[in-house]
This record gives structure tokens, C-alpha cells and sequence, in this order.
């Protein structure tokens, strides 16, 4: 079984070359886990099931974990972000083995407003999160995140310190537009898989205080994260979902969450995937100093600055965790080069970005 998942990988791959980046990619697997071992690479479309049962953790010494050890390890978040040009949403779910917790924000980019929810639960007595990014239900107090045959969708019974929230809504791609999708290796013998799609089209309802929120111009995104990580883990993040030039544009950027040189930046144009090379992100930490982040590729394929006008704090700390979130939204300017190489500008285009640190 192990050589069928190296021939998997050698034979018949049929290769996209991103004309940027170089980045191979292949069809994704049914599961991710075959043979006892996970297919690493990018992917095109989503993968059906992770084949968690197929998988055996060892630790540093190559013995073999029992399955209630390896259940610990396992970690998965669920991430779901709304962008209209009122409001900026954003529903999180987290599942760390033997703790569960969830988080809702929702800013008013008009009156300035952050509305603001969290809960854990220390020990998790079930799990609340579907393992597939393909098919399941995951959900929380008030949220839920269904998949059905890769149809991603957000349901919301919500009250954020007085602000009612009440959605049924679906994110929709273009017709040809495809997720980042990415299994990388991680610690000694662990692995992480990725799957990102933003820029999508929503349908359905979303009423704020019972208000109807208009959909057209709303667009959402979703990020599917799941694997055995190593002990400690840190990444920033950014996500923009906009329109230039009456053309869908959505960026996903990321530092810090792989250990090899694969990176999650991908760039969708008008819902086409362009995968992209890694970045730099300077952000200045010092007290009292949270300023402008920027975002920059040595093959110059973007420069962004991005000013964060407040911030959701998510804090958690237990007996084997801790965990330190921030999701920031602010303004994004400067550029990015789009799928045919020409340079787009980015004007005070709203968006967000998160700073993670865990030891878990």
C-alpha cells in the first residue's frame, strides 16, 4: 500500500504550472490518508474524507501512540468570513482534542462597533466538528457550518451583546473556481491539511437586529484546517474579499502554518486560482505599538500595507493549552499582480488579518 501512494504521486499527475510560482498540483485524492500515509501536495479540489482511521501517530521515538493519545494530537478549526460593504463577519470553530470552543464577531465599519461572542467548553466530551471538509456538520452555541457534497454553508441563531444575528446562508464559486487545497508535513511525523476558498457569492438571507442585509455585492469566504501538529504553533493571516474593475478579486495570505517550503497564498481572479509564492509579514509587536502590518513577496508579486482599525482578542489558557488569537480588521492598500502579470492596485480595501500563537 505505501508504494501505491508514491506511484499516486509519480504517475499520470498531469501538472498545472502556476505561471508565477511554478507550483505543481494534482487531482485531489478521495482520501487524504491512504495506505497509512497522507498525500502531500496541492491540490485540485477538495478532498472527500481525511482517512483519520487509516492513520497511525508514533512519537519522537517511533512508537506507536494509543488511539486515545492520538485523538489528544488531533487539532481542526473552522473559519467562515462574511464581507459586505457595511459589515465584516467572522464565525470560528476550534476543536483541539480535549477542549472545544467557538467565537462570532461581527464590525460595523460605519459606526465603528465591534460585536463580539465566545465560549469554551474545557473538556470535550464529543466532538462538535465534522471531520470531512466535504460532507458533515459542525457546530456550536448559535452556529452552525454544514458541507453537502462540498456546498459550504452558515447558519446563525445569534446575539452579540444585544445585536441579533440570523443568517441561512450559501457560498457559492464560479463555475470553474477552485479552493486552495494543500497536505504539508509537519513536526516529526505529523501532517496538516489545508483548504481556503474565498471571493465566493452568497445566497440565502442574513438579517442584522432583523434588518434584511442586501447579498450582491457580499461576498464570503471559508477556511478548513485540520491535522497533528507539533507542540506549539504561531501564523499570521489575511483574507480579502473585493472587487477592481467590477472584477471579483479575493486574496488568502498566509505565514508561519507550514513547515515545509509549500505555502496556502493564492490569489482568485474573477474566481480563477492562482497559487502563489511565500511572504514576509512584518508586523510591529511592541507595547502599545500595534500598527501597520506589511505583507510583501520577493518575486514581487504583491506589496500590501494594511491598517487594522480594532481587534477581536480570543484568550484561552488550560492545564495542557494556551492559546492566544487576534483577528484584526482594518484597510489594505498598495498592489498585487494578477493573473496575467499586469499590477492591480488595492485602495482602502477593508479586510482582515489574524495573529495566532498556540502551545497545544
Amino acid at each position: 500500500m505505501a508504494t501505491r501512494v508514491l506511484l499516486m504521486w509519480s504517475e499520470d499527475i498531469t501538472p498545472v504550472k502556476n505561471p508565477a510560482s511554478g507550483v505543481f498540483t494534482r487531482e485531489a485524492p478521495q482520501s487524504l490518508v491512504m495506505g497509512g500515509m497522507p498525500v502531500f501536495g496541492h491540490f485540485d479540489g477538495m478532498v472527500k474524507t481525511l482517512g483519520l482511521e487509516q492513520f497511525h501517530l508514533t512519537d519522537e521515538l517511533d512508537k506507536p501512540l494509543p488511539h486515545w493519545q492520538q485523538r489528544l494530537h488531533f487539532k481542526q478549526q473552522e473559519f467562515i468570513s462574511i464581507h459586505s460593504s457595511r459589515y465584516l463577519l467572522g464565525v470560528g470553530l476550534t476543536d483541539i482534542g480535549y477542549s472545544n470552543s467557538g467565537y462570532c464577531y461581527l464590525f460595523d465599519q460605519i459606526s465603528g462597533k465591534l460585536f463580539q461572542q465566545r465560549w469554551q467548553y474545557p473538556i470535550a466530551l464529543k466532538r462538535h466538528l465534522a471531520y470531512s471538509p466535504w460532507q458533515g456538520i459542525s457546530n456550536g452555541k448559535g452556529i452552525v457550518i454544514k458541507r453537502e457534497q462540498g456546498q459550504w454553508q452558515l447558519i446563525l441563531r445569534l446575539s452579540l451583546q444585544h445585536v441579533d444575528i440570523n443568517a441561512e446562508l450559501t457560498l457559492t464559486p464560479g463555475a470553474l473556481s477552485l479552493p486552495m487545497t494543500l497536505c504539508c508535513p509537519s513536526g516529526y511525523n505529523g501532517w496538516s491539511y489545508a483548504q481556503q476558498h474565498s471571493g465566493l457569492k452568497l445566497s440565502g438571507q442574513l438579517a442584522i437586529n432583523h434588518e434584511p442585509q442586501p447579498l450582491s455585492r457580499t461576498r464570503g469566504g471559508y477556511g478548513f484546517w485540520a491535522g497533528y501538529t507539533a507542540g506549539q504553533s504561531h501564523w499570521r493571516w489575511v483574507c480579502i474579499n473585493g472587487d477592481y474593475a467590477s472584477t471579483p478579486l479575493a486574496l488568502n495570505l498566509a505565514s508561519g502554518i507550514n513547515d515545509t517550503g509549500s505555502c496556502q497564498n493564492v490569489l482568485w481572479q474573477d474566481g480563477a486560482r492562482h497559487l502563489l509564492t511565500p511572504v514576509h509579514f512584518n508586523v510591529d509587536h511592541r507595547s502599545g505599538r500595534e500598527g501597520r502590518w506589511r505583507i510583501w513577496s520577493e518575486r514581487e508579486e504583491l506589496d500590501l500595507w494594511f491598517t487594522p482599525t480594532g481587534h477581536f482578542q480570543l484568550r484561552q489558557r488550560g492545564l495542557r493549552h494556551r492559546m492566544l488569537r487576534r483577528h484584526y480588521h482594518g484597510m489594505f492598500e498598495g498592489w498585487v499582480r494578477d493573473g496575467t502579470g499586469q499590477q492591480q492596485s488595492v485602495k482602502q480595501q477593508p479586510g482582515i488579518a489574524e495573529d495566532f500563537f498556540a502551545i497545544w
